[in-house]
């Protein structure tokens, strides 16, 4: 019912090119440049390394990300953006060893989980979906790694990070993620994803958290680099 009623207010046109039919096209989506190296990250991240797929300056990665997050939410969006990373990691000349592939039984012993970064309640209530979710169950499938969703939970409704400063921004994510499954993160690396890189504020955090619990490296991934 609710993809019908999109498809009436919303209907279905390439948001570059105007293409009847998929909201990015194929043709648009290539267009986009894929960064082809790891993103640098401070001498005391929290993180072992960060993958950024393209950069957020592009106008119609900006477009893409907003109309995801934000009314219309177009989940279908979710999938050229997974197709942005997915192409970054084949690009990219990575530290460690992640396959791209099938899940299979040997690859759901592996030693990497996915897992995303969580919304708060309110704002899972008042977008119905969690876009980082929705990235990070395509990557899964791709990555043949197992998906872990409720290993960390948002315990603190904080202000959009949009809307803050630097410095407003870490203080604002301080203390707001809990681990509430620890057990799934024992001597495991965690690709941990979301959509932007900005200051790093919320990445960081979570990346702290993870670890302190028991996880043995974790590695940001993310759509695009502000």
């Amino acid at each position: 019912m609710f993809s019908f009623f999109i498809n009436i207010v919303f209907p279905k046109f390439c948001l570059s090119c105007k293409k009847e039919g998929i909201y990015l096209c194929e043709d648009c989506l290539s267009l986009i440049p894929i960064t082809q190296t790891m993103s640098q990250i401070p001498k005391n991240s929290s993180l072992s390394g960060l993958f950024c797929a393209t950069s957020y300056e592009n106008t119609l990665v900006q477009q893409i990300i907003h109309y995801l997050k934000y009314p219309p939410f177009l989940k279908d969006l979710a999938t050229p953006l997974t197709n942005l990373m997915i192409a970054h990691f084949s690009l990219v000349d990575k530290p460690m060893r992640v396959n791209l592939g099938e899940k299979t039984a040997e690859s759901q012993k592996s030693d990497y989980i996915i897992c995303p970064i969580p919304l708060s309640k309110r704002r899972m209530r008042w977008r119905g979906f969690n876009h980082s979710e929705e990235l990070a169950r395509i990557l899964a499938d791709v990555f043949g790694a197992p998906l872990v969703c409720d290993v960390i939970e948002k315990t603190k409704n904080t202000i959009p990070q949009i809307s803050l400063s630097r410095d407003q921004r870490s203080e604002n994510m301080k203390g707001v993620f809990l681990v509430k499954n620890p057990e799934a993160l024992q001597k495991k690396k965690v690709l941990l994803i979301d959509d932007v890189y900005t200051t790093g504020a919320t990445m960081e955090e979570a990346a702290l958290v993870l670890k302190q619990a028991g996880a043995k490296q974790v590695w940001g991934v993310v759509v695009a680099r502000g």
